[in-house]
């Protein structure tokens, strides 16, 4: 059907599209390499073949001209590389891109070289100053009994020209011995030439091999040092969290030792209660007795005197029973509180116990 058809054609149109569009990168994909290959070539060009080149292009101009004379007319052959010559040349240019990129690397440690000496003598000069300035303070503007400004200013100066020509004589006596050393190695490695004992590149290697031998080991020492730091952190982490620690429990232990204290003061106090009311107790008891005893030994008293007497001995056993209610009560509180300082003083205990631990 007239669909079906148009369904075949797009999809053709489609296949065909997608082909062309893999085509088109793979153009793509050959492009840039053939601008990166040209690229290459040129400064290759540029800085080697250059001048055989334009001999080169001499004698074509030449051979062409003759052509043209003769009459005749030929289509230029293109001429490509082959594998070999384009290997050569890129490991030719890789060469000099590398020695370059050496050179540039030799040029810029030695400019960082260079600025770190001068950013070292920079902060050198800067203590001197900072030095100088201190003392100037502490020597000239400081009030001196009986010395005027100038006479200061000019001890000042003095003895800082004393110590600059100290230490000038010093770098003079230290530069006449860099120079006796240097001369003694120059001779030693002169006289080393002359026996034919120069270090060759054997002893070279074996010199960088020794070399990257100790720079592993620094690296090694490095590593251990690091670690040892994070494990002192931590101990130190550690220890601090422990002193927190046991000077929360310090605290809460003379909070317990105050308490403790206030408790047995109270147990004292309480025990004291109890033993006047024991006294007391004892006395009603004896008064109990006798007024008993007296009732007993009086025989039949008489109505006022019995009524009295009935008064007065309900009054005695109700002080009685009162008596003997703040005795269970303060029996109680005692117990009580010497259940507390008890437990009180087993946790103190235990408590020192791990303060110790």
């Amino acid at each position: 059907t007239r669909q079906a058809r148009e369904q075949g054609r797009r999809r053709e149109m489609a296949d065909d599209a997608n082909e062309l569009l893999e085509k088109l990168k793979d153009l793509e994909r050959t492009n840039a390499l053939l601008e990166m290959e040209n690229h290459m070539l040129s400064h290759h060009v540029n800085r080697v073949l250059e001048p055989t080149l334009e001999d080169a292009e001499d004698g074509k101009k030449s051979a062409q001209k003759g052509k043209r004379s003769k009459g005749g007319s030929r289509a230029k052959v293109p001429q490509e590389l082959t594998l070999v010559q384009k290997h050569e040349i890129a490991s030719a240019e890789g060469d000099i891109v590398k020695a370059e990129v050496d050179e540039c690397k030799n040029i810029s440690e030695k400019l960082v070289d260079d600025l770190c000496a001068l950013l070292e003598e920079a902060d050198i000069k800067i203590a001197e100053l900072s030095k100088d300035q201190y003392e100037f303070k502490r020597d000239v503007n400081a009030s001196a009994a009986g010395k005027p400004l100038a006479e200061k200013l000019l001890h000042f100066l003095e003895d800082k020209l004393r110590t600059k020509d100290s230490v000038v004589d010093k770098l003079t006596l230290k530069n006449a011995a860099l120079k006796q050393q240097i001369l003694k190695l120059e001779n030693q490695l002169q006289h080393k030439e002359e026996m034919g004992e120069v270090l060759h590149v054997i002893d070279f290697d074996q010199l960088k091999i020794e070399n990257q031998q100790f720079l592993e080991k620094i690296e090694e020492r490095n590593s251990e040092l690091l670690k040892l730091k994070l494990t002192t952190g931590n101990i130190v982490q550690t220890l601090n969290a422990s002193k927190k620690r046991l000077n929360r429990l310090m605290v809460e232990s003379e909070t317990l030792k105050r308490m403790i204290m206030e408790k047995q003061a109270l147990t004292k106090k309480v025990q004291e209660e109890i033993d006047g009311i024991e006294v007391e107790k004892v006395k009603v008891k004896k008064a109990n007795g006798a007024l008993q005893k007296q009732i007993e030994e009086s025989g039949m008293p008489e109505v006022l005197e019995y009524v009295q007497q009935k008064a007065m001995a309900h009054q005695l056993k109700k002080e009685l029973s009162n008596y003997e209610r703040k005795l269970e009560i303060a029996e109680m509180e005692l117990r009580r509180t010497r259940t507390r300082t008890i437990a009180n003083t087993l946790g103190a205990t235990g408590m020192g116990g791990t303060l110790r631990r």
